[in-house]
């Protein structure tokens, strides 16, 4: 029986990516080159071959740099919405339109794309059902909306964005201007607001969380683990917190 493991290949504004796999292997974003993105494969045992189907979150190059090269060359479909398929380069390669509507099944893994409040055109978040196994995946939004609560309640394992600490934010070299537009509801998540979304997203089934998206400027990787642990805590709740450092990798992470 083929076991489901979830690997963070890259994050951060530097590169996001992240694998989903089992029998089938899905890959969510593709922001690092092709060339690093078969690198961290191989250093985790996977075959840039396998990868069935990309689905994108949105169109910032964070996200997608290596999409149209990956994707060419391993005759890989691109999934996103109709706003991030319009503005992401992908010239040859196959791509397949999705919606918040429905799901979206490539062989053994069903993904649900959810909307997610960010500067891009149609940006959403991800829930993947594989083998009776709940992920959820959201990076790159800047307020916990009741839809997104709903939809990644009860995951076995929980990736969140943990973008920046408030206090650093604020006393940081950063213009005003990007400060707002970060704190905004359409930038990105705090490491509080991460708390927030774990403690009401989470059940007994939820085993780790797993922090994404740490700005390397403006947070530390003990104050984002110690926010969602006192957020996740006030939940009622105890799963593993691993914390995914700027430019890292982590994992694979396996779900049995």
């Amino acid at each position: 029986m083929h076991k489901v493991s979830v690997t963070v290949l890259g994050s951060g504004s530097c590169g996001n990516s992240i694998l989903v796999s089992s029998e089938d292997t899905v890959m969510i974003d593709a922001g690092l080159s092709c060339k690093e993105l078969e690198r961290r494969m191989s250093a985790v045992g996977a075959d840039p071959a396998s990868v069935d189907a990309l689905f994108l979150t949105h169109e910032h190059t964070d996200h997608t740099r290596g999409a149209l090269r990956f994707c060419s060359k391993y005759e890989v479909p691109v999934h996103g919405t109709d706003g991030t398929l319009s503005l992401t380069p992908l010239n040859g390669v196959r791509t397949v339109p999705i919606s918040t509507k429905h799901a979206v099944t490539v062989g053994s893994v069903t993904a649900r794309p959810f909307p997610v409040r960010h500067f891009a055109a149609e940006p959403v978040a991800f829930t993947l059902q594989v083998r009776g196994r709940k992920i959820a995946i959201a990076s790159d939004l800047g307020c916990v909306t009741p839809r997104v609560v709903d939809d990644m309640g009860s995951a076995d394992i929980m990736l969140v964005e943990a973008n920046y600490d408030d206090e650093m934010l604020m006393s940081g070299p950063y213009p005003d201007f990007l400060k707002r537009t970060i704190r905004s509801d359409h930038g990105h998540l705090c490491n509080e607001d991460a708390g927030v979304l774990v403690s009401k997203a989470a059940s007994e089934n939820t085993d780790r969380i797993v922090l994404l998206h740490l700005s390397k400027e403006n947070n530390t990787p003990e104050k984002a683990r110690e926010a969602v642990r006192k957020g996740v805590e006030s939940g009622g709740h105890r799963p593993q917190i691993a914390v995914t450092e700027h430019g890292g990798m982590n994992g694979p992470f396996d779900l049995r």
